[in-house]
């Protein structure tokens, strides 16, 4: 049961990023739908999208070999399961077609496609209906009602993509971008989605999780009690409590993430900036065997920010530095101004990170480690993207992983005499 909670975190994690991974919309939706069939084990999968003009539904997407000659079929509102759950906008999970009166054989007698059960959920934005969602023939048994929770949950996360797709193509439309300007716009959408997505459906899973691993844990804990020394058993109860107490960890990281508020802009002095992170950092995690080089040459400028949730971004990524030198090593941390941006950079000589894990480490849940919850890069990134920044990172595996942080000195938007002061106190993922 455990494992499978923490296994559908991951999966659903993952199905986000590959939502949110890009604006085009056609690729969003055939690498959700690839993976959606691997997830349930099924055959193939299809979107319809509602064309309110002629009441019909016609394919968005159709996966397979059969997609080409689907999409020339369209359905009627209510005709066949898909056109049903678009009238009624109610799902429906059809575990034998054959049996089922509302299913119409009309599309597989143009494809040659057989089906043999659906499972077919609405997707809405809002509160509006913009298409639906099916998945074809489960290769081994039948669709259960997990299969339509899961499914609801990507319809969810699909109409959010959708919808952003088409926002994003009127903005293209109206307003003329650099190729750059255009780069970073899109980029923003993205992160800003995938971070929404992913509270919501963190917040769920943590509420469910939490009560039945505090259960778990207090039991085995009474249970090792009971247990006589030397009794083989005991050994057992201990690791039920380690990985309970992982869980737990795993539960608090994800809801201090999904609490974490907004910026409260002020005036960041960096030296003081990199002073309380190095204090934070070292009173939860003192690396004896590890020391610090300082290069701090941006003088007194002062730059905006919340400094409370940077001292945070930096804690995570001193954290992250500690965790790849459980041997000992030099962490550096370099601070200087270039044109109207201040740089942060964060290096150390660890074990590095793998060239086809780089593209990875800033998704959530994604660690590689036992014990981290993989939130915490997910955090540096959100917190610097809140701060109209960008957060890089290069390494060499065996050599050592540095960071970049970017940090505007004077936004367009923002005069620093209007600016609140930033409150002191952190948050800790």
């Amino acid at each position: 049961m455990l494992k499978r909670s923490e296994d559908e975190i991951k999966a659903l994690a993952r199905l986000s990023t590959l939502v949110n991974s890009t604006l085009d919309l056609t690729e969003v939706l055939d690498n959700a739908m690839k993976y959606v069939e691997e997830l349930m084990g099924a055959e193939t999968s299809s979107i319809f999208e509602v064309d309110y003009d002629r009441g019909e539904l016609r394919f968005r997407l159709a996966r397979g070999k059969w997609g080409t000659k689907a999409s020339e079929v369209r359905l009627a509102m209510g005709e066949g399961i898909a056109g049903r759950v678009a009238r009624e906008g109610k799902p429906i999970l059809a575990p034998d077609v054959n049996h089922d009166k509302r299913f119409t054989s009309r599309i597989d007698a143009h494809t040659g496609f057989k089906t043999r059960s659906i499972i077919c959920v609405p997707i809405k934005h809002k509160g509006r209906l913009i298409g639906v969602l099916e998945v074809l023939n489960k290769r081994v048994g039948s669709f259960r009602e997990d299969d339509l929770e899961l499914l609801t949950v990507v319809s969810n996360q699909i109409g959010t993509a959708m919808e952003n797709a088409r926002l994003y193509e009127r903005l293209r439309e109206k307003f003329t971008l650099t190729a750059e300007e255009l780069k970073k716009t899109q980029q923003k959408v993205i992160q800003s989605e995938r971070m929404v997505a992913l509270g919501r459906l963190s917040q769920g899973v943590a509420h469910e999780v939490r009560n039945p691993v505090m259960s778990i844990g207090g039991f085995a804990s009474r249970l090792k009690q009971k247990l006589p020394p030397g009794d083989p058993a005991r050994k057992y109860a201990e690791i039920i409590l380690e990985e309970t107490a992982r869980l737990e960890k795993m539960v608090r990281d994800i809801e201090a993430y999904t609490r974490m508020r907004e910026p409260q802009f002020g005036e960041v002095n960096h030296n003081k900036l990199i002073e309380r992170a190095l204090d934070e950092w070292r009173e939860y995690a003192p690396y004896t065997d590890i020391h610090v080089h300082l290069d701090l040459r941006a003088g007194d400028i002062t730059f905006p920010g919340d400094e409370g949730l940077l001292a945070l971004a930096l804690r995570n990524l001193f954290q992250n530095a500690g965790e790849a030198m459980a041997e000992g090593g030099h962490l550096s941390i370099t601070v200087y101004s270039q044109g109207r941006e201040i740089v942060i950079k964060v290096a150390d000589t660890g074990r590095g990170i793998p060239s086809e894990k780089l593209p990875q480490i800033f998704d959530p849940f994604f660690t590689s480690t036992t014990q981290g919850s993989g939130l915490g890069l997910t955090a540096v990134q959100r917190i610097v993207s809140a701060h109209n920044g960008a957060v890089t990172v290069e390494s060499t595996p065996g050599e050592g992983t540095e960071f970049q942080i970017q940090l505007p000195l004077y936004p367009d938007d923002m005069q620093l005499s209007e600016l609140k002061a930033s409150p002191k106190e952190g948050m800790r993922v």
